[in-house]
């Protein structure tokens, strides 16, 4: 039974997923992982079906993810982020099921070229996409390959830094500037097509 501070929805709201992973982490209280669940399992399938486009198998790899959310809290030694933590959790288990069903290939590209490109340039970049017209951009994410969806959904929908791409992808910070600037290189060609049409 999950205690009396948790016993109305009000006061679950109020509760910070820091207190209840603290919580969770100092007693061993299953329980309390059910307002956890109940805050993240939508979050978790709907990032699961932009990548995979498929309802059955985003609604196992959601199940899958919570379950490896859930057995892994005890090793959270500093919680700063939940919600990143569950993100970097849901792409990897993404990635990993796309890798394996050969949809995603991460070839080894030559970085070099991207080392100079700043911060200051991908968040000027990361403005420009905010104003786009939303209709404009669903009209033409689905014609991106599925690298280029992750990638953009990471940095422009989650908000991730380079560094966190960077780690989630297990590759290099200039491969992740080098790939999110293609990927909006193709974004803004396909966006020009559409609006020529």
């Amino acid at each position: 039974m999950i205690f009396a501070l948790f016993n109305t929805l009000d006061t679950k709201e109020k509760i910070s997923d820091k207190e209840i992973v603290e919580r969770i982490i100092a007693t061993g209280d299953k329980e309390l992982f059910n307002i956890l669940y109940e805050r993240y399992a939508d979050k978790v399938y709907r990032k699961c079906l932009l990548l995979t486009k498929d309802r059955e198998t985003s609604k196992d790899l959601a199940h899958d993810i919570l379950i490896k959310v859930f057995l892994n809290l005890s090793k959270l030694k500093k919680i700063t982020n939940f919600s990143l933590w569950v993100h970097s959790i849901t792409y990897n288990h993404c990635i990993d099921y796309l890798r394996l069903k050969q949809k995603v290939k991460y070839e080894d590209f030559e970085e070099q070229a991207f080392e100079n490109v700043s911060e200051e340039d991908i968040e000027r970049e990361q403005q420009e996409l905010k104003e786009l017209q939303l209709s404009e951009l669903e009209a033409v994410f689905a014609e991106l390959n599925e690298e280029e969806k992750l990638i953009l959904l990471m940095r422009y929908q989650d908000g991730l830094s380079i560094k966190d791409i960077a780690h989630t992808l297990r590759i290099g910070e200039s491969a992740v500037k080098m790939r999110l600037k293609r990927s909006r290189d193709h974004l803004a060609e396909l966006l020009k097509k559409y609006r020529n049409r």
